[in-house]
């Protein structure tokens, strides 16, 4: 466990939550995976491809404090590859979070063992 000084801008909390994405620009369909961990400034999903950093990926997800499904876009800020040439730790940042989904996020994860 890392035990120096909190770098990150949001706390994160573990959180496995189905989530499809996508590359926003590209006309393939959305692959489903799940995401690893959570904050207001983004989430940690695995996935099945290569993205370059700064691709902009469509997420679709549910999460457990709003019945309707929501909709995030996020910019790829680091990827990692976990299991060769086939599982990857993609780092993505939001880049539209609505306000009411920050909030119920930040409440979210304030509750959870981190």
């Amino acid at each position: 466990m890392y035990n120096g000084v909190e770098r990150r801008r949001y706390p994160r909390a573990n959180a496995g939550f189905l989530v499809s994405y996508k590359d926003m620009y590209s006309d393939s369909n959305f692959n489903i995976s799940q995401t690893v961990n959570v904050s207001q400034g983004g989430m940690l999903i695995t996935t099945s491809e290569v993205f370059p950093i700064g691709a902009t990926l469509k997420m679709l997800t549910f999460l457990p404090f709003f019945s309707e499904r929501v909709n995030l876009s996020g910019k790829v800020v680091r990827q990692k590859e976990v299991a060769k040439g086939f599982i990857y730790e993609t780092g993505v940042e939001f880049t539209n979070l609505e306000q009411i989904i920050f909030e119920k996020l930040g409440e979210f994860i304030q509750r959870k063992p981190r």
